[in-house]
């Protein structure tokens, strides 16, 4: 895994900053502008941005997005200056959405979402950037202060999905299967998705998180009163969550945070080796009383799920002491 931004996001590279009405870079993998004046930005940013450049992206309010999102930077771009029409580089499922807006789009070739637990709001980036909120929308804005692009390129960031075109996913297939296998659409980054040094520094929280539905309805067979379970340690347990959350197509069954240690009076985080110990307690425990569903998945008891995170929590803050 690449951990060094400076390959891509250099003093010298240009950022740029809008607003979305939602974030979802897996479907959605352009910026884009509005008519013949948003044709005309997309002209001029070409000619005076550097190809790539970075595009940032904050969410405004509106009823369809994720309540958490609204005012927030949710990620941004790695966008190329590579032209078309905004339904080439987009998710067919918004292709009827808006029909005549954004259609003068710019590529985006990687995308990054900020860890929800350090999302900046748009008034921690500038107090004043809301009194100019209509014509961000519209147009954005070229950012030049070298604070606010030191915070944005500073605050926990990882690499997520960014939705290729088919022509471009059958491109990196080829151009990657002789060597690695292609696995998934994705960035054709050959040294792994990147995350932020900051990322890198954050400690690690303990996580259970469980899923919410009928479990007989999910495993087929009577549960016998338990639930489903997922433990873990991460910088992010909400990313890690909205993460598997994703994977899952829409219906009864979401997953919930349950436990984090950044929670509950205990020590919000650890360091990765206590992280790990205290993980590994967990499963001892859980082998003993639980049904494994493979991974980090388990079928169990309320009662026996609370006995593995005490014995967990407890094998992190002890780690190094024993």
């Amino acid at each position: 895994m690449s951990q060094n931004p400076s390959e891509f996001w250099t003093n010298d590279t240009s950022v740029f900053f809008t607003s979305f009405w939602g974030w979802s870079p897996e479907t959605w993998g352009e910026i884009g502008w509005t008519g013949t004046r948003g044709e005309g930005r997309r002209r001029n940013l070409s000619r005076d941005l550097t190809d790539p450049f970075i595009a940032v992206i904050y969410v405004t309010g509106t009823p369809h997005n994720d309540e958490e999102l609204h005012g927030k930077i949710a990620g941004f771009y790695l966008i190329s200056h590579e032209a078309g029409d905004r339904d080439e580089f987009t998710h067919p499922i918004h292709h009827e959405l808006e029909p005549e807006k954004w259609r003068n789009s710019l590529r985006a070739i990687r995308a990054f979402s900020y860890l929800p637990e350090h999302r900046l709001t748009v008034s921690d980036l500038d107090p004043d950037l809301l009194d100019r909120a209509r014509s961000v929308a519209a147009m954005g804005e070229v950012l030049t202060d070298p604070r606010q692009i030191e915070l944005l390129r500073t605050t926990p960031w990882v690499e997520v999905d960014v939705y290729l075109p088919a022509s471009k996913a059958v491109e990196m297939e080829e151009e990657l299967a002789p060597i690695e296998g292609f696995n998934r659409a994705g960035p054709a980054n050959r040294d792994g998705y990147v995350v932020s040094s900051s990322a890198q520094r954050l400690k690690r929280q303990l996580y259970i998180l469980r899923l919410s539905g009928d479990a007989d309805a999910y495993l087929g067979k009577s549960s016998k009163g338990r639930h489903i379970y997922k433990i873990g340690l991460s910088a992010s347990p909400e990313l890690r969550k909205q993460s598997l959350q994703n994977g899952m197509p829409n219906g009864a069954f979401s997953w919930m945070i349950h436990r984090t240690s950044g929670t509950g009076g205990r020590a919000a985080s650890f360091s990765f080796e206590a992280a790990v110990a205290g993980e590994y307690a967990m499963k001892r425990q859980l082998a003993k009383c639980a049904v494994w569903l493979g991974g980090e998945f388990y079928l169990a008891k309320a009662t026996d799920i609370e006995t593995a995170w005490q014995l967990g929590c407890a094998a992190a803050q002890s780690f190094g002491n024993a």
